[in-house]
């Protein structure tokens, strides 16, 4: 039995179609894009980004998967580098350590004290430096020592708290 063959030489149309299958094929596995391409651009992404403005935050990529470290001044922005990153084409993954400023965990931290009705209206001091807390009042009991505590402790990213409340 005699092979048949796809492409007829009698048929120009035919042989246009298979030229144009195999250039579709051959540009397909050419569309991978080196980790080097893929990180610069996210660095310009996120860069150009406003919602990311005040964050200090460096990419690194490694066989598609995308690192984000650095320091940010709110969860919402760290949020928004993993949806930009999440957004590149070409990126099969992506990983954080970023962390939160010092004014940004302050910010946590007050609002989650402002949301706690136990301690919310307690006179409180409030100082974060190295992700270190430290919580000054002279006019707590021990209740609210212990729940402020608990809050402070409870915010990712603080890593000890000092209780200077009376």
């Amino acid at each position: 039995m005699k092979p048949r063959a796809l492409v007829r030489t009698g048929n120009p149309a035919s042989a246009c179609i298979l030229a144009a299958l195999l250039s579709a094929t051959v540009s397909v596995a050419g569309c991978s894009r080196s980790d080097a391409a893929l990180q610069e651009e996210l660095r310009k992404q996120l860069a150009g980004d406003a919602r990311m403005t005040g964050s200090h935050v460096t990419v690194s990529v490694n066989q598609g998967t995308a690192l984000i470290r650095g320091e940010t001044e709110s969860a919402a922005q760290q949020q928004r580098a993993v949806d930009i990153a999440q957004a590149v084409k070409g990126l099969t993954q992506v990983q954080t350590q970023m962390r939160l400023s010092d004014a940004g965990l302050t910010e946590e931290l007050e609002k989650a004290i402002a949301a706690d009705p136990s301690v919310s209206q307690v006179p409180l001091r409030v100082e974060v430096k190295d992700a270190e807390v430290r919580l000054y009042s002279d006019q707590t009991n021990a209740g609210q020592r212990a729940r402020l505590r608990d809050i402070a402790g409870g915010i990712p990213g603080i890593t000890r708290v000092e209780d200077n409340m009376k």
